[in-house]
């Protein structure tokens, strides 16, 4: 959290759309949602809807929230407030690893890699530093990141490579 929070590229956005923590290995940035929605600002959390859709809904509190399918914690569905997620948003995204060129292996289900397919705002995924590795295989629907946010650096995308600030 403290190498995103200052982020101009977080700082500046006017929507934050986040994942909510459910496994051991997803960086745990659930303070900093907190600290979102105390600002008033709008927070958009995932819902898986099919196999093979992903959409946005508004976090309100964390009191609406509960797990759901894959035991991934999304807002119950009294609680949906679908919105479509605006240009100017950042998105952040969890996986299992990331390379330094900006790729990242998620889960398996393809959800967030559909949907970024279509994103226009800033993607950055957070990880783990032991998470970082030289390279992964990717394939032509991989969708990587424009900035990747460690505990001890934060990588941004020059060219092919990712190189720290």
């Amino acid at each position: 959290m403290e190498q995103l929070a200052p982020l101009p590229q977080f700082q500046e956005a006017r929507v934050t759309l986040s994942y909510i923590p459910s496994r051991d290995n997803e960086v745990d940035i659930l303070p900093l949602i907190h600290s979102k929605l105390d600002e008033g600002m709008t927070v958009l959390v995932p819902v898986t809807m099919s196999r093979s859709c992903l959409v946005w809904s508004r976090l309100k509190a964390f009191c609406d929230l509960a797990p759901a399918r894959f035991d991934i914690v999304e807002p119950r569905p009294e609680c949906h407030e679908f919105m479509t997620p605006p240009e100017n948003s950042v998105v952040l995204v969890p996986g299992i690893a990331f390379s330094f060129r900006g790729e990242r292996i998620g889960y398996g289900g393809g959800y967030f890699d559909r949907f970024l397919a279509h994103f226009h705002g800033c993607k950055i995924g957070l990880a783990f530093d032991l998470q970082m590795t030289e390279s992964i295989p990717s394939e032509a629907h991989d969708i990587p990141m424009d900035i990747i946010v460690t505990e001890a650096a934060v990588y941004y995308s020059l060219g092919s490579r990712f190189l720290p600030a």
